[in-house]
């Protein structure tokens, strides 16, 4: 088989999986940027479903003893995610957005291989990849707000409190935020102000990047200082989208997220974090509209504008004063993550719970299942 076909055979392969890689002129260099000819080759059998070394050595038809040396490269370049499952390890072909958008950027690494796929891989998903990956209803990551910015704590949904799962998991571990680390070695642009070290991982997800100089292993304590400064700076945390098996926390700005960065799509289907419960409650009588709230918003669903002024008459020489100025908000652009609220100097604003409770997918693999679906994928043919 020549080189071209095995690309284009991993690229049919990858495009059954949960998201899609439309036709560009970059696509190609990018997969050969990412992937030698040899793990190409190697990976397009691989299973996207997490499976043990022996169900994979015969599904590949290679010893398992080959097979592991094979993989251990390709773990190390996060090409393979592995765990240890109840009955033994377990290994999973990553998926693009993976293997393409969050490993490379997770060492904050400065070498050439790392600026030259970080730039391509941000001219792909700003021209092509993102209007796929954004544009569904079904988002990878959601909005959740700080427990404090919500009006009546005990309408906390359990599955919308940050602190909790900072609370229940035992392994934490910190990366660079991959998403503003590609934008930061891109000369095309601007250096981003927030901390770089605030993209926060659990379980086998913080294990995985640990082990494999991805990440580094931090306390409890170290994540809650994590999520303080990042909520006192006005970024999104933004988890995993499933109420159960949360593995990841991401603080993100809408200069640099994939979640929040403009990409080449249709405005009405600009992507952004899945909303949480919570909207916007604005007590006009305290707010000296002095502007932070829009300044903070990261899509600009909050707006300060100055009131219509009658004109002049003959009755009225001058018109009324036109420094009155009011807050205006949009609860349909609001993805409800507080950080409009969290810095309110007169505590005007304060999240509610919406009339209608999001549709959550209750773990990863419904998640995973409303992806294929909303691509016209059948998840139960795919292992």
């Amino acid at each position: 088989m020549s080189e071209q076909a095995v690309y284009e055979k991993l690229i049919a392969r990858l495009r059954t999986w949960l998201f899609d890689l439309p036709d560009s002129e970059l696509l190609m260099p990018l997969m050969k940027l990412r992937f030698s000819n040899e793990e190409a080759e190697f990976l397009f059998s691989f299973p996207f479903i997490p499976a043990t070394l022996d169900r994979i050595a015969e599904r590949m038809k290679v010893p398992e003893e080959i097979l592991i040396q094979k993989m251990k490269p390709m773990i190390e370049k996060g090409l393979i995610f592995t765990f240890e499952g109840k009955s033994g390890a377990r290994y999973a072909f990553t998926d693009h957005m993976f293997s393409l958008y969050r490993m490379p950027g997770w060492k904050g690494e400065n070498d050439e291989w790392t600026r030259e796929i970080l730039s391509l891989a941000n001219e792909y998903y700003i021209n092509h990849f993102g209007a796929d990956f954004a544009g569904r209803p079904t988002k990878a990551l959601r909005a959740i707000p700080l427990a404090r910015t919500i009006r009546d704590t005990r309408q906390i949904l359990p599955y919308e409190d940050v602190l909790e799962y900072v609370e229940r998991e035992e392994y934490h571990s910190v990366s660079t935020c991959a998403c503003r680390h590609r934008h930061n070695l891109d000369p095309r642009f601007a250096t981003c102000k927030h901390d770089t070290e605030n993209c926060l991982h659990f379980g086998k997800l913080g294990s995985y990047t640990v082990e494999q100089g991805m990440g580094r292993r931090i306390s409890p304590e170290e994540t809650r200082e994590i999520l303080r400064k990042a909520a006192d700076a006005g970024l999104v945390h933004g988890t995993s989208n499933s109420r159960k098996g949360v593995d990841t926390i991401c603080n993100c700005c809408s200069c640099c997220c994939l979640f929040l960065e403009p990409v080449k799509m249709p405005a009405l289907l600009r992507g952004k974090h899945q909303r949480s419960n919570y909207q916007v409650r604005h007590d006009a009588q305290t707010c000296k509209t002095c502007g932070l709230c829009e300044k903070r918003c990261p899509v600009k669903a909050i707006e300060l504008k100055e009131r219509e002024v009658a004109p002049a008459t003959e009755a009225c020489i001058e018109p009324e004063a036109t420094d009155l100025k009011f807050v205006a908000y949009n609860p349909d652009q609001c993805i409800g993550c507080g950080v409009c609220v969290h810095k309110c100097p007169t505590q005007s604003l304060s999240l509610i719970l919406r009339e209608k409770e999001e549709d959550i997918p209750e773990t990863p693999s419904e998640l995973a299942g409303r992806l294929l679906k909303e691509r016209g994928r059948d998840m139960s043919g795919i292992f």
